[in-house]
């Protein structure tokens, strides 16, 4: 199979490949060597991370009350968000 190199050094992988790489786009990542004249392109897994201090934080300011906040139950939280779904149908 044939692919272009563009301008912004971009190539489009065949649909074939992706299929039988099993790739998802915008999801998996790709590792990519040159060896002895051919270009290699590796899947691989990436694990994202958030710092340990910065998930404190964020939840201490997710959880914590504040002035104007509204309280609700599950039932009454469940009720409000299937009518929501119901009209945006």
């Amino acid at each position: 199979m044939l692919t272009k190199l563009t301008r912004g050094n971009q190539i489009t992988i065949p649909k074939p490949v992706i299929e039988k790489a099993h790739l998802k786009a915008g999801s998996d990542y790709l590792e990519v060597e040159y060896r002895e004249g051919v270009i290699c392109l590796k899947p691989v897994e990436v694990e994202e991370r958030i710092a340990p201090e910065v998930f404190e934080k964020f939840q201490k300011q997710a959880l914590r009350k504040e002035r104007g906040d509204v309280e609700v139950d599950a039932k009454e939280g469940e009720q409000f968000l299937s009518k929501r779904a119901n009209r945006t149908k």
